[in-house]
């Protein structure tokens, strides 16, 4: 191949990859009420007494829609499920509720979806769930273990229903 044919096709294929991801990114803009907010696990494990916060302000007042909360482990977590606490406050009420997520099958096969060793499970905490603003939400493992590893990441998402 020739030096201006080669670089024509590289410089043709960068373009083309360039607006298939901005036309890909464009589908996925979240509302002005929508939040989406990752904390990372301290990679020495995840403490008894810790809580992880998520706070967002949600343009609104009043609004309504699904809160889920999504949860990345590595293979070698030796459980089959996670019980977590998570509560709810906003400007009228707390609610709070007992999760049991599994993770894996009776087989210990892993649900969710995974690269290499890393997996990720999405929860639907509520539906249809009507939040007040300021919103403030905290989740905390409710396992025995006083430091819960190889769990990376705990991520709370609010969409709005339209």
């Amino acid at each position: 191949m020739k030096p201006e044919t080669e670089k024509y096709s590289l410089r043709t294929a960068l373009l083309s990859t360039m607006i298939a991801a901005l036309t890909g990114l464009s589908g996925c803009r979240m509302g002005a009420n929508d939040s989406s907010q990752y904390h990372d696990i301290d990679p020495d494990g995840w403490r008894y007494g810790d809580t992880l916060k998520y706070v967002f302000e949600p343009r609104d007042t009043a609004i309504t829609g699904d809160l889920t909360l999504s949860l990345r482990h590595t293979n070698d977590y030796i459980y089959s499920n996670i019980f977590l606490e998570i509560t709810v406050t906003d400007s009228v009420v707390t609610r709070r509720d007992t999760l049991d997520i599994t993770l894996a099958d009776d087989f210990g096969r892993w649900q969710g979806r995974g690269i290499g060793t890393d997996y990720q499970v999405s929860h639907v905490v509520a539906r249809d769930l009507q939040l007040r603003r300021p919103v403030s939400i905290g989740v905390r493992h409710i396992m025995r273990d006083e430091v819960l590893n190889d769990v990376e990441q705990v991520g709370v998402s609010f969409v709005e229903n339209k």
